[in-house]
């Protein structure tokens, strides 16, 4: 007996999606151009990292296309490291480029230390990132791809990183205000497009020798891996993609466990330790790994960062706690709260300084006073004229002071001992005098004498 059925007909049906034609590289980059001035602040200046090398010069032709459509100004940035005898020639290279496209190239010199703790490599990215996050533009653009993603996860795996490292980068670092429009886009689309457009690049002789880690990988680990695995770049980048949600989560976390903390900029140098102790150990060294990075620290060696945890967490109220952090910077621990403290703390110059109506000043070693015209307190201002004007000066010692009427007077070397004011932070403390009289110290307050009433106006002063 026949069957029933009809044949299969061999026509696509009208609901078989079409194939879409992929985006050109300069359509990839007007799309996150655009998403990115959607979702954040609009973009109006930018700098781009420029090395002369094939990446960067094509991510520079393809912003100088961009700006026919969009508006924004550019210039470009090079650094020279002196590392190679044709350093200079680069510099000429990316000098004529950017002149050919009207494009202003800020060339900046720099010379890696002689300890080099990061390595060369790192040394020299160290020092690339400073020169271009200096710039004062919108977004700072960098021409990293997939296949520098690739080599970046397997680099920090390597090295044994966590969830942050093995996330690796990121399309846009709101924080440094870093955006890498072609991270999703391959080295081989890249190399096609400077090939069809006839763009000339420089060649870096240093990307040959593979006894750099980076090299290494890319020249023989990449493409055995390649040759076994066709999409391991697609699928590392996948990865670094998953992780780096996971990294969003934890931070989340741990924003949530420094809430106190991360509230004023004032406080962020400091950390309470019973708030450490309060949490589970894995949930701890978060909290502490995010002050740290939040206060720009390099992230600490596992093992550093274990030992970080037991001393603070074990030690004594009054014990002296010193942990070498970076080669600038070290952990301290006063009573119950922990700093992150510039080494080698020298004692300052005397100073002063005369306030003429400034809304901040900057102090000697760095830090600011800001002045703020207010109902009700602060120093009274009926107490300035010609005579008596308001001077900042670093103490001398000797000085007296007495903030409340139903206290004391005290010398400022006494009040500063009975605070919780850590001793090396005491030694920077600026006071505030009305002519030759002391009026106000920070974290102290205003003297008796010079105290504001409700409904008088009064200079206050902030640290």
């Amino acid at each position: 007996m026949a069957s029933s059925k009809k044949p299969l007909s061999n026509k696509v049906s009208a609901t078989t999606p079409k194939k879409t034609k992929p985006l050109s590289l300069l359509d990839v980059v007007e799309k996150g151009f655009v998403s990115l001035s959607a979702s954040h602040k609009k973009v109006k200046s930018m700098t781009m990292a420029l090395s002369g090398g094939i990446d960067s010069v094509v991510l520079l032709h393809l912003l100088h296309q961009l700006q026919k459509t969009q508006n924004f100004t550019l210039k470009a940035s090079h650094v020279h490291h002196g590392l190679s005898k044709n350093a200079d020639k680069w510099v000429k290279f990316c000098e004529k480029l950017c002149t050919k496209l009207s494009i202003p190239l800020d060339v900046n010199y720099v010379k890696l230390p002689q300890k080099k703790l990061l390595g060369i490599e790192g040394e020299a990215r160290q020092l690339r990132y400073e020169k271009l996050l200096q710039s004062k533009t919108d977004l700072v653009v960098l021409a990293h791809h997939e296949d520098d993603q690739a080599e970046t996860f397997l680099l920090q795996l390597i090295r044994g990183a966590g969830v942050k490292g093995l996330s690796s980068m990121a399309h846009f670092d709101a924080t440094r205000r870093l955006w890498r429009p072609l991270l999703n886009t391959s080295r081989i689309d890249i190399e096609r497009y400077a090939k069809r457009h006839k763009l000339k690049w420089i060649e870096d002789e240093s990307n040959q020798n593979i006894d750099f880690d980076r090299n290494f990988i890319r020249s023989k680990v990449l493409p055995l891996l390649k040759n076994r695995f066709n999409h391991i770049i697609k699928v590392i980048s996948r990865s670094s993609s998953h992780l780096a949600e996971a990294q969003y989560l934890l931070d989340d976390l741990a924003k949530m466990d420094l809430k106190k903390y991360l509230k004023s900029i004032k406080y962020k140098h400091k950390l309470n330790v019973k708030t450490l102790d309060k949490l589970s150990n894995a949930r701890a060294k978060n909290a502490l790994r995010y002050w740290l990075e939040f206060n720009n620290q390099t992230m600490p060696s596992k093992d550093l960062l274990d030992e970080l945890l037991r001393q603070v967490l074990t030690a004594k109220k009054d014990a002296t706690i010193k942990i070498h952090l970076s080669k600038n910077d070290e952990i301290r621990r006063y009573q119950d709260e922990i700093y992150i403290v510039p080494k080698d703390i020298k004692r300052q110059k005397d100073y002063e300084i005369i306030w003429a109506g400034e809304s901040e000043i900057i102090l000697p070693n760095g830090q600011k006073l800001n002045f703020k015209k207010v109902k009700g307190r602060g120093i009274n201002l009926k107490f300035l004229d010609d005579q008596k004007k308001i001077k900042i000066r670093n103490r001398l010692g000797g000085e007296f002071f007495k903030p409340d009427s139903k206290r004391p007077t005290k010398k400022i070397k006494q009040l500063l001992q009975e605070s919780d004011l850590p001793p090396w932070e005491r030694e920077f403390l600026p006071l505030v005098f009305v002519g030759d009289q002391l009026a106000f110290v920070p974290n102290f307050g205003v003297d008796i004498n010079f105290q504001t009433k409700p409904k008088e106006v009064g200079l206050e002063v902030i640290f």
